[in-house]
């Protein structure tokens, strides 16, 4: 009988095998990047932001964020869509998701509150005399 065959025990060692690989680099892939950092962000990029400021760059990457979702479907229901997304706007998406994640981390280490989400009101415009 050729390997294989008959009760099935090398393809369960194979099969097993690469279950154990996996779940070994899977682990390792966490913990790097957990020792390594986000390789699409400095983690510290926005330490020395004042709430305001982190507020106001969590409205424009939110923004941003919802722009390329939007170039992102309307480029996958055309020819080579899935290309476009994986090729332009697929790090871009990326880039803002690393930055959305960092703001949300610095907003929780500063304890920045509701109050500094909402943005300032604009001053308003004294009436032409």
């Amino acid at each position: 009988m050729p390997a294989g065959e008959g009760n099935g025990q090398p393809m369960r060692f194979k099969l097993g095998a690469a279950v154990l690989i996996a779940a070994a680099l899977g682990g390792c892939a966490t913990s790097l990047n957990d020792i390594v950092g986000d390789p699409f962000i400095q983690s510290a990029k926005f330490r020395y932001l004042r709430c305001e400021d982190i507020a106001k760059r969590l409205v424009i990457a939110q923004a941003r964020d919802q722009e390329l979702r939007g170039l992102m479907d309307r480029a996958s229901t055309g020819v080579g869509g899935t290309a476009v997304n994986v090729m332009v706007y697929g790090p871009d998406l990326k880039a803002v998701e690393s930055e959305l994640r960092e703001l949300h981390r610095t907003e929780g280490e500063k304890r920045c509150g509701d109050e500094a989400i909402k943005a300032p009101p604009k001053p308003e415009a004294a009436p032409p005399r």
